[in-house]
């Protein structure tokens, strides 16, 4: 820790009262700030407690405008938290601290190489066997793997904190398949908005050249020579916790995020489904664990990995980052042999310290630990076997029992010595309060060294007096700046094999992500089609429900029916009325066909396609989705709901049509808007024009209609000058079906479609598409309008559409049929013989 400076009155001299005498804060000493921070602490208290409050709850809009999430919905989704004042680290001690990882990212390497090779370690008892064994990271069925690289461990992650001297200690490693880089890129983006004045003002060493180091490091493990290599995310899909931040890396790296799905084996190599063909995939990043990677040789209930990865490994044809086994080293009872390991590889102790460890399955360890049992923390070697135990929390009955579990199996068992932990401020109603602070800090291997994100991510306790700084329990991030100057360049990795020359490989569209981009499409316009029907039929009945048997409430009876029919939403019940009804019709997220049920699609399948989108996506969706869970406190106040419902929506579509290259992507999710489009129109048209209710009725239910479809005042404009039908039922004909220059005509959408398909690739669904669209160019409105012809020209339309959506699903969505596995019969392996 840096000598301190003084401290002017203000927020952080109440903060220095909160701290106990012997505290450990990133910010300031009992003195006053620490000599780094002096920048810092003047922004902290030129702000002010109502500044920082206001900083606060900006964070918190930012992250859920940008639909920041951590967690799921079984277990409690939550926007990502995020505290305001960020944690500075200083350039000398950023690059001492780098270089204690470099180090011990290079000795974790050659643990994990030697304990899937020649295993040495073990022989020589410098790692007692009974630790690597007996943890469930160790995968057996990976023995000799070696990566194709000149490294197996290529992700590395280490949990940091400062112990009761402010030195940096290592807490633990995470190398399985190690989360958080992507949420400390959306932290910075967040906390450079929020802290707009100071971040520009403080020399920061940057963190784009860590994720272009990143992506050259993948490439770099490819087992083939094709340029470039074809690398993919492999992701759980959008439940797992930390779904946003597998989805943001996948953008930052530029490669594609894969499920299992999206991916088969053949011939012993894994290609990814692209539409109609196959595309070989040369190096995974897996964010599967490993249990769940290969259902073949692993668990058989996985749906989420690949059955045969591992031999595809084995064979070389395929790199899996970091390597299926690579969870062994986050094992803690390896902590109290790392130094031993280290001077039998590399010939020195590690740089970092480690909190003084031992290992139950060593006699003597094993009695201290049990003699101390009151101030330790109990740690099993897995995390199967459970959670640590912080042993002056537990009961003398609990103690008796840990001890006794401790006896039973030695081996899975280490005591720690418990860590002080350095704290930082953070914001809260009531003032600034100490939490402790944690940090993970990630490298990549490439070339001949480690290169780490500067400062990586950083965490405090969800409560002041917190032991565990975990996102499970609610821990905040905090945005963690290394102080750097202007000389200094981001590491930038290099591109591979520079004296080949570059292929361009283009990224296919599985047919997972091409289904959630179609039906992304279809919801957004099927909401946006259903509310301004709805907020059509919400005016009519305002004006008409205590008008019984008038003209207006026969009009305002068509048109709710109509809701009920083209919705899908069910028709009004005896009990309630039709305000009732539709705000119902607008806010029920249980009910099919609903506003907000749709909503909630857009949202879902937006999760699974969230690599392809827009941040600016996930502003609108969220804002949607707000105004959606707002209830109105009365059915009068639909109409504002509506119009915000509308607001949102169109957003999305301008994002969609002027922010999208017109790729494979923007092609399904528009054909998706046309066919929703198309199939609505028609449907509304059945319900309401085909049958004649006297003229004024009918010439309320079409004026109605054309509100509805957005052509109320195209039909008017055109009646008064001349150039269209005067009669509404004509016009409404004109303009929702046949209009070819009306965005919202049914012909208008046929088109679309065929340009969409035709930019697919798909000729044959283009071709029909085309004569469809040539069908109705050709179609002549006046014996159109016969009331026989027209219901039976609706209904053959409506067929034709959704036999084009069926065989779109056929050529393009078919998934993968779900895997069950295979057991045999024989009870062991030497019941099975090559004779007959």
């Amino acid at each position: 820790m840096s000598a301190a400076v003084s401290i002017e009155t203000g927020v952080l001299d109440e903060y220095r009262a909160r701290l106990g005498a012997d505290a450990v804060d990133e910010l300031v000493t009992s003195d006053g700030l620490r000599s780094d921070q002096a920048a810092l602490g003047a922004a902290v208290n030129a702000m002010g407690m109502g500044g920082l409050q206001a900083a606060r709850a900006e964070a918190r809009t930012f992250a859920s405008d940008e639909g920041v999430t951590y967690g799921t919905e079984r277990r409690g989704s939550r926007n990502w938290a995020i505290d305001p004042i960020p944690v500075l680290i200083g350039a000398a001690e950023w690059q001492a601290l780098e270089t204690g990882l470099r180090r011990r990212a290079n000795l974790l390497d050659l643990v994990l190489t030697d304990v899937y090779g020649e295993r040495n370690l073990m022989r020589r008892r410098v790692i007692p066997p009974e630790v690597i064994l007996g943890h469930d990271g160790y995968i057996r069925q990976t023995d000799g793997i070696g990566a194709p690289g000149r490294r197996q461990l290529v992700v590395a992650a280490t949990d940091l904190g400062r112990d009761a001297t402010g030195q940096w200690t290592v807490i633990s490693d995470r190398t399985q398949a190690p989360s958080g880089p992507g949420y400390a890129m959306a932290t910075r983006r967040i906390i450079s908005r929020v802290m707009a004045g100071l971040h520009r003002s403080t020399p920061l060493a940057r963190l784009r050249g860590f994720f272009q180091t990143f992506s050259a490091s993948l490439q770099d493990a490819s087992p083939t020579a094709t340029e470039p290599p074809r690398v993919v995310l492999l992701t759980p899909g959008p439940g797992s916790e930390t779904a946003f931040e597998q989805a943001y890396l996948a953008t930052l790296l530029g490669f594609p995020l894969v499920e299992a799905d999206d991916l088969v084996m053949q011939k012993g190599k894994v290609w990814l489904r692209a539409g109609d063909r196959l595309e070989e995939v040369d190096v995974i990043l897996r964010r599967v664990d490993a249990a769940y990677s290969d259902p073949l040789e692993l668990r058989g209930d996985s749906q989420l990995g690949i059955p045969g990865l591992i031999e595809a490994a084995r064979t070389r044809n395929v790199a899996v980052v970091n390597p299926v086994g690579a969870g062994v080293l986050e094992n803690p009872g390896l902590v109290a042999h790392l130094n031993a390991a280290a001077r039998a590889l590399l010939g020195e102790d590690l740089a970092l310290p480690m909190p003084p460890t031992w290992w139950c399955g060593d006699d003597a360890s094993r009695s201290h630990v049990l003699a101390n049992l009151g101030h330790l923390v109990l740690k099993p070697i897995s995390r199967s076997s459970g959670p640590l135990r912080y042993g002056w929390l537990l009961t003398a009955a609990e103690r008796a029992d840990l001890a006794a579990a401790i006896a039973a199996e030695p081996w899975a068992w280490c005591g720690q010595e418990p860590m002080q932990l350095s704290t930082a401020p953070v914001v809260t109603r009531s003032g600034l309060e100490p939490r402790r602070f944690v940090l993970r800090t990630f490298g990549v291997a490439h070339d001949d060294d480690y290169h780490y994100l500067p400062g990586g991510l950083g965490r405090v306790a969800a409560r002041v007096g917190e032991y565990t700084v975990s996102n499970f329990t609610g821990a905040l991030a905090k945005d963690v700046w290394v102080i750097s100057s202007e000389a200094d360049q981001p590491s930038v990795g290099r591109a591979r094999r520079l004296g080949l020359p570059p292929v361009t490989r283009a990224y296919g569209l599985s047919p997972r992500v091409a289904d959630n981009l179609y039906w992304m499409g279809r919801y957004a316009e099927r909401a946006e089609g259903t509310a301004r029907l709805l907020k059509v039929v919400d005016d009519f009945a305002e004006d008409n429900s205590s008008r019984t048997g008038t003209p207006g409430a026969r009009a305002t009876e068509i048109l709710l029916d109509a809701v009920a029919w083209v919705t899908v939403t069910g028709a009004i019940r005896h009990d309630e009325s039709s305000l009732t009804y539709l705000r119902r019709a607008v806010l029920d997220a249980t009910r099919t066909g609903t506003v907000r049920h749709c909503a909630n699609q857009v949202t879902n399948a937006a999760q699974h396609v969230r690599d392809l989108l827009s941040v600016d996506t996930w502003s609108v969706i969220g804002r949607l989705q707000q105004t959606l869970a707002e209830t109105p406190d009365d059915d009068d106040q639909l109409q504002p709901v509506l119009a915000d419902v509308l607001e949102s929506l169109l957003a999305l579509a301008g994002i969609m049509a002027q922010s999208m290259v017109r790729d494979e992507s923007w092609a399904f999710l528009d054909a998706g808007c046309r066919m929703e489009r198309a199939q609505m129109t028609l449907a509304l048209l059945a319900r309401t024009v085909t049958a004649d209710r006297g003229r004024e009725v009918d010439d309320l239910v079409v004026e109605g209609v054309l509100r509805a479809g957005e052509s109320i005042i195209t039909h008017r404009r055109r009646a008064a000058a001349g150039t269209g039908p005067t009669v509404a039922l004509e016009s409404a004909v004109d303009l929702l079906l046949l209009d070819r220059v009306n965005p919202r005509s049914v012909l208008y959408q046929a088109e679309s479609l065929a340009a969409d398909l035709s930019l697919l690739g798909d000729e044959a669904s283009a071709a029909r598409a085309l004569r469809l669209s040539n069908e109705l160019g050709e179609v002549d409105i006046a014996d159109l309008l016969r009331p026989d012809r027209l219901a039976v020209r609706l209904a053959a339309l409506e067929q034709e559409f959704r036999g084009l959506s069926d065989d779109l699903a056929a050529r393009h969505f078919l998934r993968q049929a779900p895997r069950r596995a295979q057991t045999s019969g024989w009870g062991n392996p030497w019941q099975v013989t090559d004779g007959d």
